[in-house]
């Protein structure tokens, strides 16, 4: 948008402020862009919704001031004074341009990157009702969820577990992949700002376990008042509703505190979280879950240029069950410390450094009713992490360049000479051209040195083309990896129980995908949007268990397979008071042979209707997933393994409600209904039927 100035322009002036407010909260807005049309100069306000330009100016002038989720607003300003401007921005009634930063490491417009990327949003969070992610993913089009005979969850995207999916919490992985995956379920819900979901191979950025896709869970970071929140929830699940009563369920209870001081801002989090399991479900051998989780995080605002971060965070996690003949105990602890410093190289270069330090712990112990132990099997994993990332940005162009390097020591019961280290070195770069305003490019590279054990290398080439400002066709392609794990390369394991052994393979070679992605979004008004996503990825090495010999199992690269599905994502708003999220997903995944792959969803459709009543006091949703019948995967108590199901799942539905009341403008109660049809699998999952939570929450802020 640009204008002329009049040619006779008599007004000079040395200073513009004002403040930019939510028009239907009236809350300070952060970040916002305040830009004067037709020049290249602007500002953006600073975190208490204030802004400030000074330079020499003549008007009449029309100021810009636009932000992520609003509607842009144009102030014309022709006459003193200005020291006072306020705007109102009113949000978008569809995120279209929602800022992700995985798929390229940096801040951009979702309609603006090559890189495909889905957004999980704090308002999807919150209306979905979901505790922990896992909870979250599952309701999900493509998600499926395998409930370990440990009781812990993993979860299935697209046909693929965890350990093919690199999951990130604030960019960073994470540590503890006990059997070389993670169990999503020990991550809650509560202090998360959003979920980006990139498929496809991303190791170009990330390096190894990002072949098949990334999951980055990202906390919520845009607090800036002074503020006290205090949640509680209780629950049952139909499960445990006994003879006498309700008996068990589940309750929760956290505290978020923000108390900004100056240039310094302080943000302390404690959640506390007990599940109690169905004791009628054989195949889970936990009563309990106890999860605590404390994380306090300090940000210090040296000058303009220099900005430092210290948080430390823990994890505790305990699950605890008896039986006739055994009573077990297993001890998970987590404990994450970083320190990061980000700068402006003499205007030119944004420059982050990140020191990270990793400690995580399993322990399990199995111990006889009368006290005699049977088992102690404890496994722990320490990284040391540097990280330098730089970018430097034009209008038209964008670089960035990291260099990586960590060593991870392992030690378990489990593994060969008890303790294994690795030193990994990597380094890589991505640039990214725009030409015109219509196309859009990203090349990148990196390369991964694994203990001058093996040394890989994984480019990227990503393509972005809008046609008519309505449609934006992308293309990429790119080449992922998994190393092999520590259990894979030097486990040792004597299972007496069911008398058999497990050897690793240290001549293991890393796994290695290459994959498209093809999509197109179309912007049919402010109130709709559609994507359609096609995505097709090959991989080579897979890494499988097998009979080594009679009574011993160990690992080799030996499974080749081609993933290939089609996605259709439709958000619409009708009106303020009702909007909702269809997602149509269709996977088909064969081997080498053109034998289709176990546990794959073939066709899943998953929808989100929310209701907004009584000016917002009021709010209802029901999510609802439908997933066609699949074969499953099964746990072989026998062999320790996954194996393929004889008899395939029929099709089911789920469905589940949120509807919370605003009772003023600091307290607010929500009932969660899931599984309102009370689905059941008590072989393959979900095993919980029906369950109801009760919250309340209170907001303190200033």
């Amino acid at each position: 948008m640009a204008f002329c100035l009049p040619l006779f322009a008599n007004h000079y002036i040395e200073k513009i402020e004002g403040i930019v407010l939510d028009a239907e909260t009236g809350k300070e807005i952060i970040q916002a862009n305040v830009v004067i049309v037709g020049t290249d100069f602007g500002t953006v306000s600073d975190n208490d919704g204030k802004f400030k330009l000074e330079n020499q100016f003549s008007f009449p002038m029309r100021l810009e001031i636009s932000h992520v989720g609003y509607l842009s607003h144009i102030e014309i300003i022709d006459q003193l004074p200005i020291d006072n401007i306020l705007i109102r921005l009113y949000r978008q009634s569809v995120q279209m341009d929602e800022v992700v930063v995985t798929g390229t490491r940096t801040q951009k417009f979702r309609n603006e990157t090559p890189i495909a990327t889905e957004v999980i949003t704090k308002n999807d969070i919150e209306n979905s009702g979901a505790r922990n992610v896992a909870d979250l993913l599952s309701q999900r089009a493509g998600v499926s969820l395998q409930t370990s005979v440990a009781g812990g969850s993993n979860l299935n995207i697209l046909g693929m577990d965890s350990k093919y999916i690199l999951i990130l919490i604030d960019g960073q992985p994470i540590t503890g992949k006990f059997n070389n995956r993670v169990s999503l379920d020990q991550i809650l819900t509560a202090p998360l700002e959003k979920i980006e979901i990139v498929k496809g191979p991303n190791s170009s950025l990330y390096g190894s376990e990002a072949m098949g896709g990334i999951i980055n869970i990202i906390t919520d970071k845009n607090k800036n008042n002074r503020q006290v929140n205090v949640s509680a929830r209780y629950g049952n699940t139909q499960n445990n509703f006994k003879d006498n009563g309700i008996k068990n369920g589940s309750n929760n209870l956290g505290l978020n505190i923000i108390q900004p001081l100056r240039d310094l801002l302080l943000d302390v989090n404690v959640n506390v979280d007990e599940t109690q399991k169905d004791k009628s479900v054989q195949q889970i051998d936990i009563d309990k879950v106890r999860r605590v989780v404390f994380e306090a995080d300090a940000s210090w605002k040296l000058n303009n240029e220099n900005k430092v971060s210290i948080k430390t965070s823990s994890y505790d996690q305990v699950d605890s069950g008896s039986s006739k003949l055994m009573n077990t105990n297993t001890d998970i602890d987590r404990k994450n410390f970083s320190l990061l410093h980000k700068t402006n190289y003499q205007k030119r270069w944004n420059v982050n450094q990140t020191i990270i330090s990793n400690n995580y712990s399993r322990n399990y112990v199995q111990e006889r009713p009368w006290g005699e132990l049977e088992k102690d099997d404890l496994t722990s994993e320490k990284h040391l992490e540097y990280e330098i990332l730089l970018n430097k940005q034009t209008e038209s162009k964008e670089l960035n360049a990291g260099l990586e390097v960590y060593r991870a020591n392992y030690s378990s019961d489990r593994i060969s000479s008890g303790e294994q280290e690795i030193i990994s070195k990597s380094i890589f770069g991505q640039y990214d051209i725009k030409i015109k305003n219509q196309l859009n490019m990203i090349f990148g590279l990196r390369f991964d040195d694994y203990n001058n054990d093996y040394r890989v290398s994984s480019p990227r080439i990503g393509l972005l083309y809008g046609l008519a400002d309505k449609y934006k066709i992308r293309m990429s392609w790119g080449r992922g990896f998994r190393a092999p794990s520590f259990m894979e390369r030097f486990i040792d394991w004597n299972n007496v129980q069911f008398n058999y052994l497990i050897e690793g393979n240290p001549d293991l070679v890393p796994e290695r995908s290459n994959g498209i992605t093809i999509g197109m979004d179309y912007f049919r008004s402010r109130k709709s949007q559609l994507s359609l996503s096609f995505y097709s990825t090959r991989f080579d090495n897979l890494i499988q268990d097998y009979v080594k010999r009679p009574g011993v199992l160990s690992y080799q690269n030996i499974f080749d397979a081609t993933f290939t599905g089609i996605e259709l994502v439709y958000d619409w708003t009708f009106s303020k008071r009702l909007d909702s999220k269809w997602i149509l997903n269709w996977v088909d995944n064969r081997d080498a042979d053109n034998n289709p792959i176990p546990n794959t969803i073939p066709f899943s459709i998953s929808n989100l209707i929310n209701f907004n009543f009584l000016n917002n006091f009021v709010k209802s949703s029901i999510n609802a997933k439908w997933v066609a019948p699949y074969k499953p995967q099964e746990y072989d108590v026998q062999k320790g393994i996954y194996i393929l199901a004889e008899e395939k799942m029929n099709a089911y539905t789920l469905i589940n409600i949120r509807t919370s009341i605003k009772l003023n403008d600091s307290i607010n109660i929500s009932l969660v209904l899931d599984n309102v049809g009370n689905y059941t699998n008590t072989d393959f999952g979900p095993f919980i039927g029906r369950a109801a939570y009760l919250e309340l929450s209170s907001t303190i802020s200033r």
